[in-house]
């Protein structure tokens, strides 16, 4: 660690340079504070992968890079046309999550794992200033794994490039990125019998039988986005002749301009189209090869105003306006005639949105912050969110004895373009479904490494994927709440993370989710050299309940629901062991051991075994300079 003075934004700052903050978005993130500090504690090291977090978990088939599923309930927003793909977004980088460091001198840092029968997982990133106020970072992950059960090899990757640049007299900034992101997996539909694996028949994984032997779906999303902010009047004021300045003490804010392109497409394959795996579902309307094609891009133009001007993002802002216009355009088509090339369902959609946010920090100790959107023209019109925020310090910002949160969300939405009309070749529906309404109520109260909170969602005229696995409309209420805490602990040697949270529904015949869900890593440090090497053996523990978990349709990429198979009430438990040198953290795992025990239950999604126990080798390791 070394310790140095810099100028950032016309502050000298005393930090420490080996620190690497960042933020994510836009550039008035950074300016606003919302930056996020790196994790480079040994005891997260070994979460090499998107899944591996401390305070999740999720529903996945039976490999890495697959389909999932969080199994804490939410209810996502998502006004106008829907990008996401939501079974495999945890694996998308966009315009949402791509990473701006906040560096000091550059950066490398590369993480790499190895695991059984070939499977591998590398990201590479790197951020430098290349010339005074020029960032630029380069990002890539790699992830490959054959699987040990048929037709089950994924091959993802993922590559970013942004930058952002200010100019000297800070009146003008820019960001940029561009992103690409391809996944391809095999899909085999789940294992036929699952009694052949709960009680160990064949020990051969390669050879179960699968439900699908041909099929497979290629995923591609990228985009390129740039971020533009002006301050309105210069920063600072000549008041002689002798041409001394003083800073000016009204400042009118600053204009920003968002530009955003992104191109998607995804196909599911299937060269054996009249598998009995379909037969409950549509008519097969080509016998000889299944080629589901969707391909869209969207145009998005976002003009706003805020009162942002020349503040700085370590000093605190008593107040914060915003509000701005958002106009999307989206082209769609879908289903390929594999024979003919002709694309069907084409359209375009068009939509324009006012939007406005606020912040008022109050004596150091309270802060009141909202934000809204509704959408006044075009495709949805009239589906709108607001949220809203009181937090209060006990104590000051900067001395306190942690914060209470109030949280409120509400929220107006019409179907997806995917719940609404589908046309494929196992699947097609045409639905006219009313707007859903929801609204969020959360309480919480937050420590520096604890918080507990508790939540509850009322959503009305909800939409989900039915038995049948197409969508359908409750009509009336459903409210889900939840009692959660997470936490991540240091007691002398000793190092706790994880989380815990308690779950329930007044309508369990829609809603499928654990009544409890959990996970937590403890962790001992030994040293070896004082401050240079140590070692941490550590423990996962990771449960939840017995529940009716959702089943997967690869050929719609959708979880939907099912009551005839139990998952759950199975210990996952792994076993890792950390060597730290200096910035670097070496460790070996060793997973699923509660599988030694030939208690054959451990499914996370109806059909898809998780993974045997197995030994696992990674790195990561940060460079600087």
């Amino acid at each position: 660690m070394t310790s140095k003075s810099i100028s950032y934004n016309n502050d000298t700052l005393n930090i420490d340079s080996t620190n690497v903050r960042y933020f994510n978005q836009k550039l008035e993130n950074l300016t606003l504070g919302n930056i996020y500090s790196w994790d480079t504690t040994t005891i997260m090291a070994s979460y090499y992968e998107p899944l591996e977090k401390a305070f999740s978990t999720y529903q996945t088939l039976s490999n890495s890079g697959m389909a999932n599923k969080n199994m804490s309930f939410s209810y996502p927003i998502n006004l106008g046309f829907n990008t996401e793909v939501n079974s495999f977004s945890s694996y998308i980088m966009n315009g949402d999550n791509i990473t701006f460091p906040i560096i000091y001198q550059p950066f490398t840092d590369i993480t790499y794992m190895m695991g059984d029968k070939k499977e591998q997982h590398l990201e590479v990133l790197f951020c430098r200033e290349f010339l005074p106020r020029f960032f630029i970072t380069l990002n890539y992950d790699l992830d490959f794994s054959p699987g040990a059960y048929k037709r089950s090899k994924m091959q993802n990757s993922f590559f970013n490039t942004n930058l952002r640049y200010y100019t000297k007299d800070e009146r003008y900034g820019i960001s940029g990125y561009y992103y690409n992101n391809k996944i391809d997996v095999q899909e085999n539909g789940g294992i036929k019998y699952d009694s052949i694996f709960i009680n160990n028949l064949e020990t051969d994984r390669s050879v179960i039988d699968v439900n699908l032997s041909n099929a497979s779906n290629l995923i591609k999303v990228s985009g390129f986005a740039i971020d533009q902010y002006f301050n309105i009047l210069s920063q600072n004021v000549e008041i002689s002749e002798d041409s001394s300045y003083r800073k000016r003490k009204i400042d009118i804010g600053r204009i920003n301009y968002h530009f955003e392109y992104q191109q998607n497409r995804s196909i599911y394959e299937d060269k054996q189209p009249l598998s009995s795996f379909y037969k409950m579902y549509d008519p097969i309307l080509d016998s000889t090869k299944t080629f589901d094609s969707i391909y869209f891009h969207n145009i998005k133009n976002v003009v706003y105003w805020n009162t942002l001007g020349y503040k700085k993002y370590d000093q605190d802002i008593p107040f914060y306006l915003t509000f701005g216009l958002e106009h999307d355009y989206t082209y769609h088509s879908g289903y390929t005639d594999f024979i003919t090339k002709e694309r069907f369902n084409k359209n375009t959609y068009n939509s324009l949105s006012a939007n406005a946010g606020i912040i008022i920090n109050l004596f150091r100790s309270t802060r009141i912050s909202g934000s809204g959107q509704l959408i006044t023209n075009g495709y949805h019109a009239g589906d709108f969110f607001i949220s809203g925020q009181w937090k209060q310090y006990i104590g000051t910002k900067n001395k306190n004895f942690g914060s209470i949160l109030f949280d409120i969300n509400i929220n107006r939405q019409s179907e997806d373009w995917f719940e609404e009309y589908y046309y494929s070749n196992n699947f097609r529906w045409d639905n006219n479904f009313k707007p859903s309404q929801s609204l969020l109520l959360k309480a919480s109260y937050e420590l520096k490494s604890f918080n507990i909170g508790i939540e509850q969602t009322t959503i009305n005229d909800y939409i989900y994927f039915n038995y049948d696995a197409k969508p359908s409309q409750h009509d009336g209420t459903i409210n889900i709440w939840s009692l959660y805490s997470t936490f991540n602990l240091k007691l002398n040697r000793f190092e706790f993370i994880g989380f815990a949270s308690l779950q329930s529904t007044d309508n369990d015949d829609i809603i499928h989710i654990p009544s409890f869900h959990g996970k937590i890593k403890l962790g001992y440090t030994l040293p070896i050299v004082k401050n240079i090497s140590s070692v941490q053996p550590s423990i996962v523990i990771n449960y939840f309940t017995e529940y009716y978990a959702d089943a997967y349709m690869p050929a719609l990429r959708t979880f939907y629901l099912q009551n005839e198979v139990k998952v759950g009430n199975y210990p996952y438990i792994d076993l890792c062991v950390t060597f730290k040198i200096k910035r670097a953290n070496i460790f070996v795992q060793y997973t699923n051991m509660y599988s030694l025990t030939s208690d054959n239950r451990y499914f996370t999604t109806p059909h898809y075994p998780m993974r045997d126990s197995r030994f696992c080798l990674g790195v990561n390791w940060r460079l600087y300079k």
